[in-house]
């Protein structure tokens, strides 16, 4: 049996302007779009007078993957569904659960990032990850195979270059993951090990994306004006000279190339703004494919561990703790935060481990006054005794000019960058971020709504290459959302967003008059 969707204001997802319609569905697919309600339907008919329809929502930036495949996967991806949702590419900022080395020595190393998944041997290719998630998942995905995930699985966590048989190895992985269906390829030049990566090693594997026309995504080396990145605090801002790096192997790989988050982390960095888009507008004018994606708040999610240099994150603990190796460690942290505009306050702990739950939702100068020392003291103890797992929220990342600005780039995407933990504190984006964008395109702060839902559904389904999915349109996958245009916003706290009631994944609801199913409609989507 088949469902109607009757009265709805339609947006198809290539034309900016809605219209009212009628919208047939039959098994996973759209059969029809109408412009008159058929006469003696017996299906099942939902009317939608007063609601908005447009396909649903494709997060473009998501780390899902490591959630999807697990059998209680509806506690990890629920709030992201009930924000309208449908499709995820995620395995980004180098970490997927998909190419590991066979036999790999490095498990323990591998998920320090995310939760730990014991069976991880059984996900570690692209095609047992697919049938994980077919099996589990409420949520399409798509996914990107990580260089840092690569490496882990080869020479584990740290620095060092590459042997001639490792990179070999390196090299075969990729080329396996990308054939058998990942969607691309993504690096994350701040974390260990990425960051460890050389030039030939990162433009190697683009050069293969690219042949497999597949995009490569970064997490670029500095998003600041000031980083720990690199060693000079004067001269081109360290953001500028991290897009300078990620444009150098797009122009020599040929390689599609996507910035995860633009953002500008610290005050000081705001007014480097400009010069970003001048460079992305400049690259895709002298013929590079470059785009980028975007969230609506000010903070993001990252691991405490992200501030420190590379220097000092390669060293062996007990060289950690000797008095030089920590005074210059302190030098180098003050100057940059003084010079960035950004403090310890902007840090907030959202999840250190079951055994410091006393940390959760405290900012480190809270920690510092707590325990009566000072705030570059306390960040380091907070370390050393959780450990480098510890997610934080990040703040000063942007404001809302830079959100509006951003959000009307043609370049742009929207994504949310978030995933669920087992405690702590969560990060408001997975419940609320697409929510958000649509409430600020309403009062004129962000992209207007035709554009926007473009951006949120064909624009992204293509720049990723995901077949029959993105528009309302005979033949298309049945991933639909229905929201009112007047009232969708994100919720305060950890609740489902307000005004968007029904959703829809492969034909199935799975949010519907405001109440999640609790099914598993989604699918893996391999990239061809």
């Amino acid at each position: 049996m088949g469902l109607l969707i009757k009265n709805a204001e339609i947006f198809d997802g290539l034309d900016e302007n809605a219209k009212t319609g009628h919208v047939l569905v039959e098994g996973d697919r759209i059969s029809a779009v109408l412009d008159r309600e058929p006469a003696a339907y017996t299906g099942e008919v939902l009317d939608a007078a007063g609601l908005t329809l447009s396909s649903g929502f494709i997060d473009t930036h998501s780390h899902n993957d490591f959630y999807g495949v697990l059998p209680n996967a509806q506690k990890y991806i629920r709030p992201f569904v009930e924000q309208g949702i449908t499709t995820q590419v995620a395995g980004n900022c180098g970490f997927s659960t998909v190419g590991i080395a066979p036999d790999t020595p490095y498990g323990r190393d591998l998920f320090a990032f995310f939760a730990p998944n014991p069976d991880y041997q059984q996900v570690a290719t692209f095609a047992g990850w697919a049938e994980a998630v077919d099996r589990c998942s409420p949520v399409n995905m798509a996914c990107l195979c990580g260089h840092g995930t690569i490496r882990t699985s080869l020479r584990g966590l740290g620095p060092g270059a590459l042997t001639p048989a490792e990179a070999g190895a390196m090299e075969r992985l990729v080329e396996g993951e990308l054939e058998a269906g990942a969607a691309g390829l993504s690096y994350g030049l701040m974390y260990d090990p990425g960051m460890y990566g050389g030039p030939e090693e990162l433009l190697g594997l683009a050069k293969i994306a690219a042949r497999h026309n597949k995009p490569i995504t970064f997490h670029a080396r500095a998003l600041s004006r000031f980083s720990t990145s690199y060693p000079e605090l004067f001269g081109r801002a360290h953001n500028l000279r991290a897009l300078d790096e990620v444009l150098e192997i797009a122009e020599k790989s040929g390689a599609k190339t996507h910035l995860s988050h633009v953002i500008f982390v610290g005050r000081n960095t705001w007014n480097t703004l400009d010069e970003t888009i001048s460079l992305i507008d400049g690259a895709n004018q002298r013929g590079l494919d470059l785009s980028f994606d975007l969230y609506p708040f000010d903070f993001g999610a990252s691991t405490i561990t992200v501030a420190l240099p590379a220097w000092y994150r390669g060293l062996p603990p007990e060289e950690k703790r000797k008095l030089p190796v920590r005074l210059r460690l302190r030098a180098e942290i003050f100057a940059t935060r003084k010079l960035l505009g950004f403090g310890f306050d902007d840090v907030q702990i959202s999840y250190a481990g079951a055994a410091h739950s006393e940390y959760t939702g405290k900012r480190i100068s809270e920690i510092a006054r707590e325990k009566g020392i000072g705030a570059f003291d306390a960040y380091i103890a907070v370390i050393d005794e959780t450990g480098p797992e510890t997610t934080v929220i990040m703040y000063s990342y942007l404001n809302d000019r830079i959100i509006d600005l951003l959000s009307r780039h043609p370049k742009t995407a929207y994504m949310t960058d978030a995933w669920i933990t087992d405690a702590g504190m969560q990060n408001p984006a997975a419940f609320g971020a697409f929510p958000k964008f649509l409430r600020l395109s309403r009062e004129g702060k962000a992209e207007t709504l035709g554009r926007m839902i473009r951006k949120m559904t064909s624009q992204a389904a293509e720049r990723f290459g995901l077949k029959n999915r993105g528009r309302v349109a005979p033949g298309y996958y049945a991933d639909l959302v229905l929201f009112n245009r007047n009232t969708v916003a994100e919720s305060s706290g950890e609740r489902p967003p307000i005004g968007l009631p029904h959703v829809i994944i492969n034909g199935e609801f799975a949010v519907r008059d405001g109440v999640y199913q609790g099914k598993s409609p989604g699918r893996a989507l391999p990239v061809a």
